[in-house]
């Protein structure tokens, strides 16, 4: 018999399984299926194998057969295995013996497949899918890095670990376009020096050094200026490149950013020293020659001025720099191959020592005759050089020799002296009659004025009086006589034409005669002279005066204050402020001479007088006026 758990064969009449051990029911053994399977009639159908089959009168007994256990294929019934005894199993519908018989089969139950509720179900878990692939590749941060290894579009973070990934692997042009595209979809971001840093390596392990200094730059210029690692990684790229100068500039951009000594003492060993001056700054009493120094004895180029650049729009220093008075700034680095130096900036105020103002030997006041008068100047020493005589240098002899080498101005007409006046030679000189007033100057070799004496005196004596409005020609009055009744007098003019006059408004004309001309403007009663110049000797003028005479002649018809000439070959006659009245003689050439006498009118136009000297004698006189361009009004 066959064991209903395992299968296997058992004797008959055994109620335990010796293979599995499990209790066989007798109901198993008599009837059903298991009766069928071990050969034996089912007690159910009169000893029938099955209700299906024919029965056979006095079948041979059947020895050593066996069946295999049915396992179910579906609803259409069982199908018989084979078991391992070495024999033939016997078919369903085959007597004992090896006959056929027929066999009915019963129609079995056939499944119904509902195919909509199937699709439906397919297409939900399709779209669950669907929308959970989109969820996972969209939301999660390993699906966004899918998609950015897929080459599709992803965020940033994404993005900046896929360019490491392609980084790390050697692919250097894929990696900078990952973390390019990276940065342009988030430029700010709270850990963005990092992954500026990660793209700077990309960079230059892509050789492109331009673009990772780039990086640097940007770095240190917006993000972490404070950061000393950055400015080290610009550096390490420009010394590589040779670019020292930028390297020297960067290094001390990074000192004032980082306070971090390290970049100081660096750039100090990069750089030539700061050239250095012979003389410290500040104010200094003399003029000085300067000397510029380099410690490490190179080029060094200069300027004198804060404008400009050095060394571009410097000098090459090669002797002292001469100082004079005044304040000066002095500018220089120092230069080895493309290397400059830091600038040295030094200023120094010269102020050199005036002289003291001379003084009079005669009290100001009133006398009653003429006087005598004399002009001193105190000496002045500097006692610090006095002391070093034997340890002078030979400039320091020469500023002892320019501070008292003296030279005195003077005036007698109240004029402030200046380097043209008459130089007082040490001799006495006689006050003029009148009212006077001397001022004088010290001038000391380094041309430095001292302040101005002045001293008012008056001698009661008469003297002569200036030109002024009462003085005019005998045939005609400036600014008076009217054009018809000048040519009445003189004649007709040789020629009449219109002029234009800069010192005069309105129509002009000129008048010409063979001994000289006249010239007239336009007011509202016709055309008056306003100026006349003649050579003839008939003509005669204010005082009497005529061609031919000397210049002693000329001069003693009105005041003259006696004063010597000036340096240029020109004397003061009298220059009286106050009534607007002023004379002067003028040194033309070795021959020729000029004297003017003048005044201003109420109106403010001067009127003067001038005699043409030809060696000391008058050969032409004349009358002018013009606008006043000397005094007030």
């Amino acid at each position: 018999m066959i064991c209903d758990h395992c299968g296997n064969i058992i004797p008959e009449g055994t109620a335990v399984c010796p293979q599995c051990g499990k209790a066989l029911t007798p109901k198993s053994r008599e009837t059903g299926a298991a009766a069928r399977r071990q050969g034996r009639p089912d007690r159910r159908r009169g000893g029938r194998l099955g209700s299906d089959m024919p029965a056979v009168d006095n079948p041979a007994p059947v020895q050593n057969e066996a069946y295999a256990r049915p396992r179910r294929t579906g609803s259409e019934g069982m199908r018989p295995v084979s078991m391992n005894t070495g024999m033939q199993p016997r078919k369903l519908g085959t007597q004992p013996g090896g006959r056929e018989r027929q066999v009915k089969r019963r129609p079995g139950r056939r499944l119904m497949i509902n195919w909509a509720l199937l699709w439906t179900v397919l297409a939900a878990l399709a779209l669950v899918a669907a929308v959970g692939t989109f969820a996972f590749l969209r939301f999660t941060d390993a699906g966004q890095l899918m998609m950015a290894r897929m080459g599709r579009d992803a965020n940033a973070n994404a993005m900046w670990v896929y360019g490491q990934e392609l980084l790390d692997q050697g692919y250097l042009d894929r990696s900078v376009a990952a973390f390019e595209k990276a940065y342009a979809l988030e430029p700010e971001r709270e850990d963005i020096y990092d992954r500026l840093l990660q793209l700077a390596d990309a960079y230059e392990a892509a050789g492109r050094l331009g673009d990772a200094e780039g990086v640097y730059v940007k770095i240190y210029t917006d993000i972490a200026p404070e950061d000393p690692e950055v400015y080290r990684q610009v550096m390490r790229l420009m010394e590589g490149q040779g670019r020292q100068m930028e390297l020297a500039a960067l290094l001390k951009l990074a000192y004032e950013k980082t306070n971090d000594s390290y970049f100081r003492r660096e750039r100090d060993q990069l750089l030539p020293s700061v050239p250095t001056a012979s003389k410290e700054a500040g104010p200094i009493k003399y003029e000085q020659d300067i000397q510029l120094l380099s410690a490490e004895d190179y080029e060094i180029y200069y300027i004198l001025s804060d404008e400009g650049s050095l060394p571009e729009d410097g000098e090459l220093y090669t002797e002292p720099i001469h100082l004079g008075e005044g304040t000066h700034v002095i500018r220089a680095v120092a230069v080895s191959s493309d290397l400059v130096s830091d600038e040295m900036r030094i200023q120094y105020s010269i102020s050199l020592p005036r002289p003291a103002a001379p003084y009079a030997s005669l009290a100001p006041g009133v006398y009653e005759r003429r006087q005598r008068i004399w002009l001193k100047q105190i000496k002045i020493e500097d006692q610090e050089l006095l002391e070093q005589k034997m340890n002078r240098t030979p400039q320091e002899d020469e500023i002892l020799k320019k501070l008292n080498d003296i030279t005195v101005y003077y005036t007698l007409d109240s004029q402030t002296p200046t380097s043209n006046s008459p130089i007082y030679t040490g001799e006495p000189f006689l006050l003029p009659l009148g009212p006077s007033t001397v001022k004088a100057v010290a001038v000391n070799g380094f041309g430095k004025v001292s302040n101005v004496m002045e001293r008012t005196y008056d001698i009661k004596k008469p003297f002569k009086l200036y030109f002024s409005d009462s003085d005019n020609f005998s045939e005609f009055i400036i600014m008076e006589t009217e054009k018809d009744g000048f040519i009445r007098k003189f004649g007709t003019p040789a020629s009449e034409r219109e002029i234009e006059e800069a010192d005069m408004e309105g129509s002009c004309q000129l008048l010409t005669y063979p001994w000289g001309e006249a010239r007239f403007f336009l007011t509202d009663k016709g055309y008056v002279i306003y100026a006349f110049e003649t050579n003839s000797p008939s003509v005669v003028g204010p005082e009497k005066t005529k061609i031919g005479m000397s210049e002693t002649d000329v001069t003693s018809l009105f005041r003259d204050m006696g004063m010597e000439h000036n340096r240029d070959g020109s004397r003061s006659l009298y220059y009286d402020r106050q009534n607007r009245k002023y004379a002067m003689m003028y040194h033309l050439n070795e021959h020729s001479d000029r004297i003017d006498y003048s005044y201003v009118r109420q109106d403010n136009l001067v009127v003067t007088l001038s005699y043409y000297l030809q060696d000391h004698r008058v050969v032409k006189m004349g009358i002018h006026t013009s606008v006043n361009n000397q005094w007030g009004t």
